[in-house]
């Protein structure tokens, strides 16, 4: 029936009896394989099977992690990037997205032309001006400047109207 030999507190659960019947049968099998009177068999450690080797991140490579804290970028914001056909990521181990210095160089103009308050979209236009720069995009942020010139004289010119409070 139920060996006495492993005891476990509190209720009798078909998990805890379980636990009883394989601790048994282990017990049963030892004593079988064991020559009379000899203790019983305890496991002989293995030696690791040779794993499959990994594919190697190249030098350059940075994990899309690693970019991320670097840029201020969210790992979901450059995967939209990927997405959107900005940039073009790798592959390293386990399927993990790599970048390399072409990938972060563009990313570092995109960030820097959205803090100048460009819209992504607008970004997505210029993609392939923006690495190396070409006139599209100097023109692109002349009328962007221009804009914010504009913008600047209409806030000024609305605070002087405003009464003296």
């Amino acid at each position: 029936m139920m060996d006495s030999s492993l005891i476990i507190p509190g209720p009798r659960t078909k998990a805890a009896l379980a636990l009883l019947e394989r601790h048994r049968r282990r017990g049963l099998q030892q004593s079988r394989h064991s020559p009379a009177g000899s203790q019983p068999l305890t496991p002989t450690p293995t030696t690791p099977s040779p794993a499959r080797p990994l594919r190697q991140i190249a030098p350059t490579a940075s994990t899309i992690r690693e970019v991320s804290l670097q840029l201020g970028l969210t790992m979901r914001a450059i995967r939209l990037y990927e997405e959107m056909g900005l940039i073009a990521c790798g592959r390293g181990a386990k399927n993990m997205r790599t970048l390399d210095e072409t990938a972060r160089a563009t990313l570092r103009a995109i960030v820097e032309l959205k803090s100048l308050g460009l819209a992504i979209s607008e970004i997505a236009e210029l993609a392939s001006e923006i690495s190396p720069p070409s006139s599209a995009l100097r023109t692109r942020l002349a009328d962007h400047l221009a804009a914010l010139d504009d913008q600047r004289e209409a806030t000024l010119a609305y605070l002087a109207r405003l009464p003296a409070g």
